[in-house]
């Protein structure tokens, strides 16, 4: 009886302490950011219910570009001595609409939007752990991406090398991705990059799956890998990720504008970016797409887009068919979500202009960090749907360069035409070098494609539309007209017939049983 009276006294005391445990802050591991956090009535911290006023320590002061405010966008951090008791969380100079916390620093969970974000940038919980990690995204860490590395390495058609040291010499590692066994010359040429800003963790996640996609063993990536070369480099500020800044390099710099400075000012990422550009393009050789991959607070996904008055008619008819394709079919992005800028010396897509000029399409794509298209009651941000707009980029880059031969087909243009007139205008948007508008009513349009595989295809025609902003409904789009059945491999040959004033353009077949799952 006595024994058990002390062993009830010890779980009384142990239980008191440790709903009384003092809360605690760290942010001292990898990526981990926290300025301060001041309890906002210190009174008596062991009360279970505190609010702590939450600032994110600033980027340093930057050395390049003097009069640019320092970012304190990222926060990262652990909070210990929380179970049972309910923490207010408000975030002073921030501007996290929708947070993220964990029990265990690798399953995240968003703050509810309706219980738990109780005003702006304010996250009110009761926690069932003793620990629990805050970020402002999902993190996606240096080591994540070596864990990755390690994994895409042993995958078919798969190089990993380095173009070179940061600043605090860490290996700017590149994914050079192709079937090695067939010769480079003739092959499309892409190069996506992603992370010159640190807290942009949600453009990784969508990049993995865009790469996880191409290295899978479908006939639509064997494909890709056959007939285009593509050149993944996943983070271009490594630095600036292990240090978890927000916005800038490890010294303060934000990269992301220091293509125009003299090389005393350049920084080493960026000199290791324009000496593979260089030697990459070297005599002409030029790519053929660049992707910038990026994250915004705007909730949102878009493309900047590249006006017209500052680069030109074709540059821009080449922005708005890729922006369209990866706009097509997609709830996630409207048309009416794309952003417009003028061309600029001091970003990388100026750099490509310059150097390039029409022969290199150079476009940033954005990924929102809570909720899509300006929606706040519709689908959130998550892993899952970010990891599908990297495939849907693919699918997109795929039909922008008629790269697939196998599981998603192209035919950019009809090899015969009756009744038609030949177009090739800068004012509307279409695949190939030309479309035909049907004089008549009775026109026709033919399309062929050798060697097409057995199998169910749901066929599509380009809806050809006006080159404008924001596309009109039904254009600028492929719009199914039938599922064809090709029951061996050979060719495959369609004419349509037109009404007076229809476009014609170009075909995609889409295979239904190999292009998105693995088939022998």
């Amino acid at each position: 009886m006595k024994r058990t009276a002390i062993i009830l006294a010890l779980s009384l005391l142990l239980f008191y302490a440790g709903a009384n445990a003092q809360v605690k802050f760290f942010s001292n591991f990898e990526c981990g950011r926290l300025g301060n956090a001041e309890l906002a009535d210190s009174s008596n911290i062991f009360r279970p219910n505190l609010e702590y006023l939450i600032t994110s320590a600033k980027d340093p002061d930057n050395p390049v570009d003097t009069l640019l405010e320092p970012s304190s966008r990222w926060f990262y951090f652990l909070m210990t001595g929380v179970k049972g008791r309910t923490i207010t969380l408000k975030f002073i100079d921030t501007d996290p609409w929708a947070p993220m916390y964990s029990y265990d620093n690798k399953e995240w969970l968003r703050y509810d939007p309706e219980k738990e974000m109780v005003a702006k940038f304010t996250a009110k919980k009761k926690y069932e752990r003793d620990s629990v990690w805050v970020a402002y995204y999902v993190p996606y860490t240096n080591t994540h991406l070596d864990e990755m590395m390690d994994e895409w390495q042993y995958r078919d058609g798969v190089r990993i090398y380095s173009i070179g040291k940061s600043y605090q010499g860490r290996d700017m590692n590149m994914l050079m991705i192709t079937n090695h066994n067939i010769p480079d010359k003739g092959k499309k040429r892409i190069y996506i990059h992603a992370r010159v800003h640190p807290s942009e963790t949600p453009c990784s996640w969508c990049l993995e799956g865009l790469i996880e996609e191409l290295l899978s063993s479908t006939p639509f990536a064997r494909s890709l890998r056959d007939n285009a070369v593509f050149y993944i480099l996943p983070f271009n500020n490594p630095d600036g990720v292990a240090l978890g800044h927000s916005r800038c390099d490890a010294i303060g710099v934000n990269m992301e504008i220091n293509y125009d400075r003299p090389d005393s000012l350049t920084r080493p990422e960026v000199k290791n970016i324009k000496n593979f550009i260089n030697t990459t393009t070297y005599g002409g050789n030029y790519l053929d797409l660049f992707i910038n991959f990026h994250s915004q607070i705007a909730p949102h996904m878009t493309y900047w887009v590249h006006t017209e008055e500052s680069t030109s008619p074709l540059y821009f008819k080449k922005e708005q068919t890729f922006t369209s394709l990866t706009i097509d079919d997609n709830p996630l992005f409207l048309p009416n979500m794309l952003s417009f800028s003028a061309m600029a010396p001091r970003y990388i897509e100026g750099y490509f202009w310059n150097n390039a000029a029409e022969n290199t399409l150079a476009i940033t794509h954005e990924t929102p960090y809570s909720y899509y298209n300006r929606n706040e009651k519709g689908e959130r941000v998550t892993l899952e749907n970010l990891k599908w707009m990297g495939k849907k980029t693919l699918w997109a880059i795929s039909d922008y360069l008629g790269i697939a031969t196998a599981g998603r087909v192209v035919i950019a243009e009809p090899n015969k035409a009756s009744k038609c007139v030949k177009m090739d205008d800068l004012d509307h948007v279409y695949l190939g070098e030309k479309y035909y508008i049907a004089e008549k009513d009775g026109a026709t349009v033919s399309f062929k494609h050798k060697r097409l595989q057995a199998g169910d295809y749901d066929v599509y025609r380009w809806k050809t539309g006006d080159k404008l902003k924001v596309n009109a409904p039904g254009e600028n789009c492929w719009e199914k007209i039938y599922t064809h059945t090709q029951s061996s491999e050979g060719t495959f040959s369609l004419t349509l017939e037109l009404k007076e004033g229809d476009k014609a353009s170009s075909l995609l077949l889409v295979k239904l049983d190999g292009n998105n799952q693995e088939t022998e």
